[in-house]
């Protein structure tokens, strides 16, 4: 009798685990408010902006040097001014968080915004999309990040 369940334990375990395997490697998804599901994975997201909560606005001059890049089993790329770093990202259902773990050390200009465009990565905790633009809702209701393909 027990060589009649092993095959369907072994079933089970190889299934599991593929499942387990495969599971990262799928694209990073967000469905929208209407039901469409886009993919925000393996596409480079240019920051356009962030719309703080005390009205203030800031805009990178060049949004092509502000990206992130979410790649598969949770791997994050990311271009600050004029350095690249990386890191982790968690993304479950819409919440997002992002982790720079680390980055080049590059002296930017004074105006460069790297600094606050990390600070506001690692403050962002929910992720959702509208007409094809990403926006990432900061921790404490604080604000919100754009970025367009």
């Amino acid at each position: 009798m027990m060589m009649k369940h092993r095959p369907s334990l072994l079933g089970f375990l190889l299934a599991f685990l593929l499942a387990f395997l495969l599971l990262p490697l799928q694209a990073a998804t967000l469905t929208s408010s209407d039901g469409k599901t886009l993919a925000i994975g393996a596409v480079v997201w240019k920051w356009q902006r962030t719309a703080y909560n005390n009205d203030t606005r800031v805009e990178p001059p060049d949004p092509s040097h502000y990206t992130i890049l979410l790649m598969p089993e949770g791997h994050l790329s990311v271009r600050l001014d004029c350095n690249t770093g990386g890191g982790r990202y968690t993304l479950d259902g819409n919440s997002l968080i992002l982790e720079v773990t680390h980055t080049t050390m590059a002296a930017c200009p004074p105006e460069s915004l790297d600094q606050k465009f990390i600070k506001d990565l690692a403050a962002a905790r929910i992720a959702f999309t509208r007409d094809g633009n990403l926006y990432l809702d900061l921790m404490y209701d604080s604000g919100t990040m754009m970025f367009a393909r």
